[in-house]
């Protein structure tokens, strides 16, 4: 029993595993500096053996104090150098840019652009115009000459235009202006080729000669004042004078009695009466006589 017992134990003993310490020297001290190592830990930790000019508490307390500056401050990184070319490049853009904002014309709004256009247009379009100018006066002198000689010939036409005018209707203007101071009227028709030869006035009897140029075919107006109206011109005149050969033409409000060349109306509290002296009329040419009063 007691060799059963002995024969376990040294079993047991056998199989319990001891941590090795001569694994590797380099990193496990001995056995026997094991008491000296617990006994002070801190002075190894504290002291350089390469540091001997410090004491044990100088050390500590730089330690301490790098230690406090790892841990609130980060390391301070130096910023990258340019390259000296890289320099030169920027300085040069920098100038570019100033001369360039110095030089750049200031922003314009579009009516300020509007403006702007305008005028260049203006400009562009007087240029042409002004290189024309010296041929335009050139031209203007070469034919300056012959214009003035168009002109005064074209101002003698227009006078003498008015002085024929002026001649061929100048009895008519004559007798036109007596009619008034006998405050007679005067017909704005009269037939072709007809025109006023006499006029005299005798107990407010206005009478006109006209005769025809070509020939010496001629006609009356006698105008007097009156109270009679067309009735009282047929009882009192045309029948005494026409007997029943007589015709009725009404125009524009005129009832006027015509009896071959001859004819009597009544306008405007006056008689007009036609007389024939040598030739004839149409009752055309009659009736625009009378209505020309």
């Amino acid at each position: 029993m007691q060799r059963t017992e002995t024969r376990q134990k040294a079993k047991i003993a056998h199989r319990q595993m001891k941590a090795s310490t001569t694994l590797n020297r380099k990193y496990v001290k001995r056995p026997g500096q094991a008491t000296e190592a617990v006994a002070a830990p801190t002075e190894a930790k504290r002291r350089s053996i390469k540091i001997s000019h410090f004491s044990s508490d100088d050390v500590a307390k730089q330690e301490v104090k790098a230690r406090k500056i790892e841990i609130n401050q980060e390391p301070e990184i130096q910023p990258a150098k340019a390259h000296p070319t890289q320099i030169r490049a920027n300085e040069m853009m920098r100038k570019k840019q100033a001369i360039s904002a110095k030089t750049q014309a200031p922003k314009l709004t579009a009516k300020e652009l509007k403006e702007q256009a305008i005028q260049r247009a203006l400009a562009a379009a007087e240029k042409p115009a002004q290189a024309n100018m010296g041929e335009q006066i050139t031209k203007r002198m070469k034919f300056g000459a012959g214009r003035i000689v168009l002109a005064l010939s074209c101002t003698a036409a227009v006078i003498f235009g008015i002085v024929y005018f002026v001649n061929l209707n100048m009895p008519d203007i004559q007798f036109r202006a007596a009619a008034m101071q006998l405050n007679a009227s005067y017909p704005n028709y009269l037939p072709y080729n007809y025109s006023p030869s006499e006029i005299s006035s005798e107990n407010n009897v206005v009478t006109i000669l006209f005769k025809k140029k070509t020939t010496d075919d001629a006609f009356y107006i006698i105008e007097e004042k009156s109270s009679w109206d067309s009735n009282a011109l047929v009882n009192n005149y045309v029948k005494g004078k026409y007997g029943e050969d007589y015709t009725i033409l009404r125009e524009q409000g005129l009832t006027i009695y015509v009896s071959g060349s001859n004819a009597a109306w009544v306008n405007g509290g006056i008689v007009y009466k036609l007389e024939m002296k040598k030739g004839s009329l149409s009752k055309k040419q009659i009736s625009d006589i009378a209505v020309s009063f």
